[in-house]
């Protein structure tokens, strides 16, 4: 009975083997040397291609199964197709009470603010960081000269977002091409992205559209957008096309996206804040005070 060659064996030296058995037990290589022979090296071709095959087969076969892929794209893939949102690296975050001391301080204003992008850095074990703010916090005289700064909501807590703002622009070309918009960077938050449609690159008014995943209702003027993980680890920014989830910027606007680029939870765990953030009167610089 003939030996079974196994196309997917991976081990090369037992698929050498498994072919050497076979050739000897045809009548053409009765008695044949096939070690002091050329056949050998034909031998040593064909079980690296054997092994090479079977080892791609193993690994792709791998791959089509969300429970054994090894690799990230296809992990991202297999989740997609079940319908789970893909999340992205996530900025540390830390809260802490700002206030300012003017008291005794003549001409002082009734109240201050700190902007958008107001800037703290915290340090741990892995170095300095910086975190910033990403809405405006509000302070009222409370009658002595203490200020403490508020959210929207009145809550006396600051709260800091770890990473570098980025900013990526794009312009919209005619809309029989297939709009490609790549951002590639793998340590995005995009929890943090504001994406802004301006209808000119000149324009200074802009629309901001919102992730699709806060949608209660779409129709086909929708401002929706989806950030998807891409392959090679990028992300992929898509609008609708008037049919599947609204509407998509029109031909020759101009698309800004800003997002923080984070160190992720290597920032986790930071002490020590400071801030550069100050308030000038008459000549005297009086500073921030945090207290996580």
């Amino acid at each position: 009975m003939a030996t079974n060659i196994t196309s997917t064996a991976l081990d090369f030296d037992n698929i050498k083997a498994s072919l050497k058995n076979y050739l000897k037990q045809k009548t053409e290589f009765a008695d044949y040397d096939f070690e002091g022979s050329g056949i050998s090296n034909i031998l040593d071709v064909l079980a690296y291609n054997t092994h090479f095959n079977g080892l791609i087969a193993n690994l792709a076969t791998n791959e089509s199964f969300i429970h054994t892929a090894q690799l990230r794209s296809s992990l991202v893939s297999h989740a997609e197709s079940l319908g789970y949102d893909i999340r992205s690296k996530t900025s540390s975050q830390v809260k802490f009470t700002a206030t300012l001391n003017l008291t005794g301080v003549a001409g002082r204003a009734q109240a201050y603010t700190l902007p958008i992008d107001t800037a703290f850095s915290g340090s741990n074990e892995d170095g300095t960081f910086n975190f910033l703010t990403t809405e405006v916090y509000t302070a009222a005289d409370d009658g002595t000269g203490l200020y403490t700064f508020k959210d929207i909501n009145g809550v006396s807590a600051v709260t800091g977002f770890e990473g570098t703002k980025i900013t990526k622009t794009f312009f919209v070309g005619q809309k029989t091409d297939r709009q490609v918009y790549i951002i590639p960077d793998e340590d995005i938050d995009t929890t943090t992205a504001v994406i802004r449609v301006f209808p000119t690159p000149s324009s200074t008014e802009s629309d901001e559209y919102t992730p699709l995943s806060k949608a209660i209702k779409v129709d086909s003027n929708s401002t929706y957008y989806t950030l998807r993980e891409t392959p090679n680890g990028g992300y992929e920014l898509n609008f609708g096309d008037g049919v599947t989830f609204g509407k998509a910027p029109d031909a020759g606007s101009k698309i800004v996206v800003t997002y923080l680029r984070t160190s992720g939870t290597t920032a986790n765990g930071c002490k020590n804040f400071t801030t550069e953030t100050s308030v000038n009167i008459g000549g005297t610089v009086y500073p921030l005070s945090i207290v996580p």
